[in-house]
């Protein structure tokens, strides 16, 4: 997880594999780990939360860790043929180097502009809240104009300055925000890619999975954290393999109904697809006729409450599926 709030492509790919491949070794205590990070919301203090401590100790791992492959490539391969490539790859460095000096002295000299233009704007306020213009007057008439203001015009003035920097400062917060959000949201997307692993390696925990990610569909406020989610789900639910179930078979079914009363239009038949993969794991233990109750409670609810949000579709789909396995 380390790994992947870094914007580092071989790392993600690196920490997939990794993951994979001790998968089946998976705690409840991992999974919950995983499934926090989806459940925390897309703020300042959310990525606080999730960047800050973490990131500073596997950051110490990784440098640690890039300094001895650098050393192993160096011990590998004749002397001479060690000095020929570190020739090579020290040109390329130089290049690079050279390439990002460009590209930062580039985004240097636009941000000079864009401030330029903005110290210019910050002039013209506290030129009118002051009363003078760029050009100020000689020292001594300052202070004696100075001298005659009375502490109401003074804490006049401290007000319209402290109104000018208040403006001055809020599109640097919007755009902390909007980063932000940006940051959290690509850093969900990656963790959701882990999730994609356990449900392809049929893992146990599938079943513990669904209703968090449900939650998440109804929490989030990033199109692609929604979209990525919902995916996994039908994924999920289509699942050819049925798991184990530990816990209420039952209950898990109920509340994933009751989900579908809250749910959001976007996420359209999910809960259904959901619902129809536990009737199968039911029907695999005999659990038909439990299954056909919570199904008939679910209709009385909504039948009753003309406000719930459970689509029709919820029973249809589960009529015609029904209609599949009739004897």
């Amino acid at each position: 997880m380390g790994f992947l709030s870094k914007p580092s492509t071989f790392q993600r790919k690196l920490s997939e594999q990794v993951f994979a491949s001790f998968s089946s070794s998976l705690t409840p205590a991992g999974l919950e780990l995983l499934l926090n990070v989806l459940l925390t919301p897309e703020t300042v203090g959310g990525a606080e939360d999730l960047f800050d401590h973490e990131m500073e100790n596997i950051e110490e791992d990784g440098d640690t860790d890039g300094d001895e492959e650098d050393e192993e490539e160096g011990l590998e391969g004749d002397d001479n043929d060690d000095e020929e490539v570190g020739e090579d790859e020290d040109v390329g460095d130089e290049d690079d180097d050279e390439a990002e000096d460009g590209m930062e002295l580039d985004e240097d000299e636009d941000v000079v502009s864009n401030d330029g233009s903005n110290d210019d704007e910050l002039t013209a306020a506290l030129s009118a809240a002051l009363g003078t213009t760029k050009e100020l007057p000689n020292g001594d008439d300052d202070s004696s104009d100075e001298s005659l203001m009375d502490d109401d015009e003074m804490m006049a003035i401290d007000e319209n300055l402290a109104n000018i920097f208040r403006q001055r400062l809020k599109p640097n917060r919007a755009k902390e925000a909007k980063d932000t959000k940006q940051q959290i949201s690509t850093f969900k997307c990656k963790v959701i890619d882990l999730l994609d692993i356990l449900v392809r390696n049929h893992s146990p925990f599938c079943l513990e999975m669904i209703l968090p990610l449900l939650q998440v569909l109804r929490i989030t406020k990033s199109d692609a954290v929604h979209s990525k989610t919902i995916t996994l789900l039908r994924k999920l639910s289509k699942a050819k393999e049925l798991p184990e179930p530990t816990g209420d078979l039952m209950g898990l079914l109920r509340k994933i109904h009751e989900d579908a009363a809250k749910a959001k239009n976007k996420d359209g038949n999910v809960h259904s697809q959901l619902s129809i993969y536990i009737a199968r794991i039911a029907r695999k233990r005999g659990q038909e006729e439990d299954v056909i109750g919570v199904y008939a409670e679910t209709m009385r609810k909504w039948i009753k409450n003309g406000k719930s949000m459970v689509r029709a579709g919820l029973f249809a789909d589960w009529v015609n599926w029904c209609q599949s396995i009739r004897r």
